[in-house]
């Protein structure tokens, strides 16, 4: 099921022009969100980086774009999915109009969540490798979520043509933005750091949530520190934040080995005791 402008239609229908501005040109607002049990978690932030990230990109905002409209939208599209059951990713995309670019058009998608509770992470090796043929610009751009993700899926198909499971991914400075599946946190002698958005990385909400309870936290200490591909191989641990699948403990990278789960464990409980009900 996909809603378009307020309007449902399946997925087998056709309902976006070959002159789409998001199809040609990216130029897009594409926020994806977690819905649990039919909950949107941590919508108003969402909301918010939404709004932001329109204005930025120069799209009308229309005067029903409220937040109980939006999230009233999405729930209904949802419990018209039944096979999802209330839970899902859903993607919300925002673009100006092709005829007009005065006026705004939106559509929403779902898929399936792989991993219904953060507070569990998956036990299967999960080896990662480096991404080093295109590199992400470090611009204010570049944080924003867009539906420009060229970088993120060739470093995917180069994941499964070497079978990695994710990739990190640089900026153009050489420095470690992030994965191409979500947010990097590296520990190294019981500090956790992760790359500034000044460097390109992905300002996500989840990020900011996980970096929020992690500095209220006096168990922690957690810093926005540049990371280099050559301290990898130092740390201690290193654990990925993906939408669908959660927290993911980093078993391999290189000759390097990390067994510090119960570390990347505890965070995923801490952190799914702090999600609002």
């Amino acid at each position: 099921m996909v809603v378009f402008n307020g309007k449902l239609y399946s997925d087998q229908e056709c309902f976006i022009g070959v002159g789409n501005t998001a199809l040609s040109f990216g130029h897009a607002v594409l926020e994806e969100l977690r819905i649990e049990n039919g909950h949107l978690l941590f919508w108003e932030p969402h909301y918010l980086k939404i709004m932001a990230s329109m204005r930025m990109l120069r799209i009308s905002i229309p005067m029903t774009f409220t937040p109980d409209y939006l999230e009233g939208v999405i729930k209904d599209a949802l419990s018209n999915t039944t096979h999802l059951n209330n839970n899902a990713i859903a993607v919300f995309q925002v673009y100006p109009s092709e005829d007009n670019i005065t006026q705004t058009h939106y559509h929403i998608s779902f898929r399936p969540l792989e991993n219904l509770h953060l507070d569990k992470i998956s036990h299967t090796p999960f080896e990662i490798g480096l991404y080093k043929d295109f590199y992400i610009a470090d611009s204010l751009l570049s944080t924003l979520p867009t539906n420009y993700k060229l970088v993120e899926r060739l470093a995917g198909v180069f994941s499964d043509e070497n079978d990695f499971q994710s990739c990190f991914l640089l900026n153009e400075k050489k420095e470690v933005i992030g994965t191409h599946m979500g947010p990097l946190f590296m520990v190294a002698n019981g500090q956790i750091q992760t790359p500034p958005i000044t460097g390109g990385t992905q300002n996500s909400v989840f990020r900011k949530q996980i970096i929020s309870l992690l500095t209220k936290d006096s168990d922690y200490e957690i810093s926005e520190n540049v990371i280099s591909p050559f301290s990898l191989q130092k740390a201690d641990a290193l654990f990925i934040f993906n939408l669908s699948k959660g927290f993911i403990s980093i078993n391999k990278y290189r000759k390097k080995i990390y067994d510090q789960h119960e570390f990347v464990q505890a965070i995923a409980l801490k952190f799914q005791q702090s999600i609002p009900s």
